[in-house]
């Protein structure tokens, strides 16, 4: 790639260069919601009995088991399941204690994926957030919560991206610095024949 010299990042000089820069991509994606909902949550642990419900949040979620068959306009469909992991505390007498659980649940859409004769491997990735409302051990290894929770699936994959820049950052001297003589810390100057 042919690059000008003295790409030393002044806007004054216009694009100068052209980076490649890895970065992941989002191809497609959507969101599921559901308000006021109660879910059955299963506990890695034993909670005692008598213990009592103080809250619930999310930790992560991921898409599992999931099958992509050929859809319409561009799209595929997509099926698997949601197993959405939780943080559960609970209170045993005067002692608050934390054990995880999980929430699994089939889901199933329409996204575009990469082009048929791609080669780049992509992913399906689940965000969850839950605002839980209130909750209630239900017994040894199973919680329940209710509330309103988000679920955004997204098709990603790690790609090349080239991008016209005004060079690399220069950054001003911290304020009460005392260290002189090193100021740029990108290598600048550079020249590429090719493109």
């Amino acid at each position: 790639m042919a690059v000008k010299a003295g790409c030393d990042g002044n806007f004054t000089d216009g694009l100068c260069c052209r980076m490649v820069i890895e970065t992941k991509r989002v191809f497609d994606g959507c969101a599921f919601t559901d308000d006021n909902i109660t879910l059955t949550l299963t506990t890695d642990a034993a909670i005692p009995q008598g213990a009592e419900f103080v809250a619930a949040r999310i930790t992560g979620a991921e898409f599992v088991d999931y099958i992509v068959s050929p859809g319409t306009d561009g799209c595929c469909r997509v099926s698997g399941d949601i197993v959405t992991r939780f943080a559960v505390t609970y209170r045993q007498g005067d002692t608050l204690v934390s054990v995880s659980a999980s929430y699994r649940e089939h889901k199933e859409t329409l996204l575009h994926l990469p082009c048929g004769n791609s080669y780049i491997p992509y992913a399906i990735e689940v965000n969850a957030v839950m605002e839980v409302g209130s909750g209630a051990v239900i017994g040894p290894n199973a919680v329940s919560v209710f509330g309103c929770i988000l679920q955004i699936i997204k098709v990603t994959a790690r790609v090349d991206v080239l991008v016209p820049t005004y060079g690399y950052c220069k950054y001003p001297p911290c304020t009460g610095s005392v260290c002189p003589g090193i100021y740029d810390i990108f290598p600048v100057g550079r020249e590429s024949n090719s493109d």
